[in-house]
């Protein structure tokens, strides 16, 4: 974001933590957060990217007295509490679980973070499942807008066809209560034990990455697998795209990741939960992605394209002609431009 502002003139100054780009923890996939995977004419960080403590409380008046020099902030994550103290106008940009866990919680973080989002100058979620807690907290400032995601590794790749394996590609954080892939792993294995002529490549990264390959471990299913040690970087997460049919997502929030976003682009249709009520509020079109929830609706869809694969390319196709419209980077970053203009000429 801060790159396509200072292309179009705006003096936009990157704050980012160092831990983020660490790949420690939850940061785990630290090439999704580092500028520099972003950008090959960068070798080095330019000096308009700024790394502070911005986890640390201890930090919070520090780094909103750094704020104060801008003529406007534009938060994520916990830096709204920062923007609210500097005594700036601010933008919250609300991306996941700042707005979905954080801000709900019954602690001096959820409540400041609460105050920061009902005094934001305009609140605007990046993923479509925020609406309901946006409405939830009575956010009269709010508007939805398509996340800003540089999805330059996932664009004109070949992809490699395969014959009449389907082979499924799982790069999502084995994270079961939130992403639902204990769900996807027992279809998985049911096709296999069921004799479907089915393989596996799935990345082996999150706190339940362990369980996961627990699951996988009957030799017969072995065979049917190739665990890829993770997180890797997102060329290479392009790469396994090419090699497989279909991309399984998520199957607990009832909406696309920025995983997603990207296999839109590259043109591999995603097995995902999606809830289309609010998709058709905030996309304006129900997607065309393999959508399932629970087990057996992900083993009975999966099955049906073992024997159906040609109908798989049509979905990819018209997933990725609506993405490079929806997510078109110019066309959004100008709609951000139009907000900061409004609220400065108050």
């Amino acid at each position: 974001m801060a790159r396509e502002l200072r292309k179009r003139g705006i003096e936009a100054d990157l704050l980012i933590s160092k831990k983020s780009i660490s790949g420690i923890g939850y940061y785990g996939d630290a090439s999704t957060h580092d500028p520099l995977s972003y950008d090959s004419d960068l070798k080095s960080y330019p000096d308009w990217i700024i790394f502070d403590d911005i986890d640390k409380k201890s930090k919070i008046f520090h780094i909103a007295k750094l704020m104060r020099k801008y003529d406007l902030i534009h938060a994520q994550q916990a830096t709204p509490i920062h923007a609210m103290f500097s005594g700036k106008p601010y933008v919250v940009g609300a991306v996941g679980d700042d707005l979905r866990k954080k801000t709900f919680e019954k602690s001096i973080t959820g409540f400041l973070l609460r105050m920061a989002y009902k005094k934001a100058n305009r609140v605007v979620y990046v993923w479509p499942i925020l609406k309901t807690c946006v409405e939830k907290l009575n956010l009269k400032n709010s508007e939805y807008l398509p996340r800003i995601w540089d999805v330059g590794n996932f664009v004109s790749k070949k992809k490699i066809e395969n014959n009449d394996t389907l082979v499924i590609f799982s790069p999502t954080v084995q994270t079961w209560d939130l992403k639902g892939n204990d769900k996807f792993l027992r279809a998985f294995v049911r096709l296999c034990k069921d004799g479907y002529d089915v393989f596996l490549n799935m990345i082996d990264w999150g706190p339940d990455a362990e369980k996961a390959k627990k699951m996988l471990r009957d030799p017969e299913i072995k065979k049917k697998v190739k665990i890829i040690p993770g997180p890797i970087p997102r060329e290479k997460v392009a790469h396994y795209m090419s090699l497989s049919d279909i991309l399984v997502e998520q199957f607990n929030t009832g909406s696309y990741t920025r995983v997603g976003i990207e296999s839109f682009f590259f043109g591999i249709p995603i097995l995902i939960n999606l809830d289309e009520k609010i998709h058709k509020e905030t996309d304006g079109i129900i997607l065309d992605v393999i959508n399932a929830k629970t087990e057996e609706e992900i083993y009975e869809k999966i099955k049906y394209f073992v024997n159906h694969k040609q109908e798989l390319k049509q979905i990819a196709e018209k997933a990725k002609s609506w993405a490079e419209q929806h997510f078109d980077i110019q066309k959004n970053v100008d709609r951000y431009i139009e907000i900061y203009k409004i609220i400065l000429k108050k």
